[in-house]
């Protein structure tokens, strides 16, 4: 993503290189400033204070060459403008590593070592490009440590021994102090070539009479040397509570952040488990349970503040209505095919059913007028048609067919013209296939 900013500031410092060659010095620094913004932009302040770096080198190296121009006052103006934000940039670098150190330090106290090395390495890197030789070497010495015990541990010895984890800030401040009142506490030296007598009295009274003004200026720059000590000592010391402060500022705000970073996870969590049980919903056309869902989700949504999710949910839930309308509307049509189809078929039913009686009247007719002999044909077919279902459910096939066929001959020697029984011959002639069958 950032790929072709870094390109850009890359071709800004080659060309500066050449224009360096050609003593344009100014068109040099433009350029780097121009890399410096491009770096500034992606994040990678390491690379910032290398080209701020470079930028004061070739500001000091115009400043020595006698063939460059003289500035003039706007010039001069510009230069320290650029001077003020090159300090303000290393500030900010300062203020970003020690975050980072503070936070490797948490790390290690958890014993997430490998994330620690990790910030302490990016740590190292940043101080040593603003030559901050104390808090460099005092992360070196934190860094080796750590591997240290790594490799001991890994080796099954060293458990029982806990990492001495060091605030780096506190002891490169308590070395930079140091430093500083080592360097400007002088004690005067006494003149040795002086012959001085044995006597303390004499020594005093001989000094006082031969040096009296040395000793009074040796007692004011003494007193002046304390008086600055402890002006030094209280500008530490509000140093000191000013970073511990922002220090605790940055972790409560570092804490928020993650409060807030979980709380939304949580939302979304609850956003996307809604959006789940909507569409399992839609797919078993529960469509008031889908909508329910949809529209708990769009609250969350809200109070989250991604808008887009919002609208694209709100159309889901037209697109919702739309379905259940749609699907409501099937249902009508079903119930009207199926009374429809009812309908139809009571009208069969019912001219089957007037058909039947007039069947069954036209042959009551006949009957009637049935011969002797036939109507006694017809009680022994009607005694034989008991006696063989009777035996079809013992499971008497045979015999069962042989009273069909006598059945079927009986039915087939009584004329048409004295009663027609074309329907009784067909339905006894499919049920001697359907025994043979079973047989």
């Amino acid at each position: 993503m950032h790929d072709p900013l870094i390109k850009e500031a890359e071709k800004l410092e080659e060309r500066s290189k050449s224009q360096i060659k050609l003593k344009n010095y100014d068109s040099a620094i433009s350029m780097l400033n121009e890399a410096k913004e491009l770096y500034s932009k992606i994040g990678l302040t390491e690379q910032v204070g290398i080209v701020i770096r470079e930028i004061v080198r070739i500001k000091n190296l115009k400043r020595s060459d006698p063939a460059a121009s003289i500035p003039s006052k706007n010039l001069e103006e510009k230069e320290d403008l650029e001077c003020k934000e090159d300090s303000e940039i290393i500030v900010s670098s300062e203020i970003k590593g020690y975050a980072m150190l503070d936070q490797a330090r948490e790390l290690a106290m958890e014993e997430k070592y490998d994330g620690a090395l990790k910030l302490l390495e990016q740590t190292y890197n940043l101080f040593n490009e603003l030559e901050y030789e104390l808090e460099s070497k005092q992360i070196l010495l934190q860094i080796n440590e750590i591997k240290e015990h790594i490799r001991w541990k890994q080796t099954g010895k060293g458990l029982r021994n806990k990492i001495n984890i060091k605030d780096i800030v506190a002891l490169a401040t308590a070395e930079r102090r140091r430093i500083k009142l080592q360097n400007q506490i002088e004690r005067p030296k006494i003149p040795q070539n002086e012959k001085v007598s044995v006597n303390s009295q004499e020594m005093g009274e001989t000094i006082e009479s031969k040096y009296p003004k040395i000793f009074q200026q040796r007692i004011k720059e003494k007193e002046k040397e304390q008086e600055q000590m402890q002006f030094q000592g209280n500008i530490i010391k509000e140093q000191v509570n000013l970073r511990k402060q922002q220090i605790e500022e940055r972790r409560a705000r570092v804490k928020a952040l993650q409060e807030k970073k979980k709380r939304e996870e949580e939302l979304l969590k609850e956003a996307e488990d809604l959006l789940t049980n909507g569409k399992k919903a839609l797919i078993n056309k529960d469509y008031d349970k889908a909508t329910f869902s949809y529209q708990q989700a769009i609250k969350i949504f809200n109070q989250m503040g991604w808008l887009d999710q919002t609208r694209t949910l709100q159309k889901e839930l037209r697109n919702i209505e739309l379905y259940k309308k749609e699907e409501q509307r099937k249902i009508e049509q079903k119930i009207l095919v199926k009374k429809q189809e009812e309908h139809d078929f009571q009208k069969r039913v019912d001219s089957i059913t007037s058909e039947q009686q007039r069947y069954e009247e036209k042959k009551l007719d006949q009957h009637l007028v049935i011969p002797p002999l036939i109507r006694n044909k017809l009680e022994k077919v009607n005694l034989a048609k008991i006696k063989a279902e009777k035996e079809e459910k013992m499971g008497k096939f045979d015999r069962v067919i042989s009273r069909f066929q006598f059945i079927l001959e009986e039915f087939k020697s009584i004329p048409n013209d004295v009663i027609d029984l074309s329907r009784e011959i067909s339905a006894t002639e499919q049920k001697l296939r359907e025994l043979k069958e079973k047989k």
